[in-house]
């Protein structure tokens, strides 16, 4: 598996953050779209909501490799990729990376 990022952490957006056009994309999606969270990468925005927790325990007893263990979640994009977050110690940011296999 291969990991892709610059280190850089990104804010977490709050409903009110978002254009009216993020907004308009948004909503309806589901009830309570307003207390979610969201980030941007590669120009697109991403709900916190969408992302599952990385196992850590589970991840290495079922390859042997802790490549995920310094991430927080993972949000899968296709069969062969995932978006990775980590949050900061402030729990207002989050680092992100693409993970490849």
């Amino acid at each position: 598996m291969k990991i892709i990022t610059n280190h850089h952490y990104r804010p977490i957006l709050h409903w009110d953050q978002l254009t009216e056009e993020e907004q308009n994309l948004r909503y309806g999606m589901y009830d309570g779209v307003e207390d979610s969270s969201f980030f941007e990468y590669k120009d697109c925005l991403y709900d916190l909501n969408d992302f599952l927790a990385v196992n850590n325990a589970l991840n290495r007893q079922t390859n042997g490799n802790d490549e995920l263990a310094n991430w927080d979640g993972y949000h899968n994009e296709s069969f062969f990729s995932s978006v990775l977050i980590k949050f900061d110690e402030s729990c207002e940011a989050v680092k992100v990376g693409l993970a490849l296999s």
